[in-house]
């Protein structure tokens, strides 16, 4: 749900781990400036820097790699249609 991404409550995990790869990819793939991330998520620039280095250490799981690659790609698609 949006409005738990968007809390400022700390209580979801779920929430959390779903803003930060969100933020991860607006990152990696919608090229946003951590500024510009901790804006639209209602958080701070270092928060977005956090989730960033957070995501890049997951990534060494394979299967979490992988669907980030699908989700990669899936957003790239996306957003080049919007363009």
């Amino acid at each position: 749900d949006v409005k738990h991404m968007r809390s400022s409550k700390r209580s979801n995990p779920r929430a959390a781990l779903a803003r930060q790869i969100a933020m991860y990819l607006s990152h990696i793939v919608l090229k946003l400036s951590l500024t510009e991330i901790g804006t639209a998520f209602g958080r701070n620039r270092s928060t977005a820097c956090h989730a960033l280095h957070h995501v890049e250490e997951m990534r060494e799981d394979p299967e979490l790699d992988r669907t980030l690659r699908q989700l990669e790609v899936l957003l790239r698609t996306t957003a080049g249609e919007a363009a």
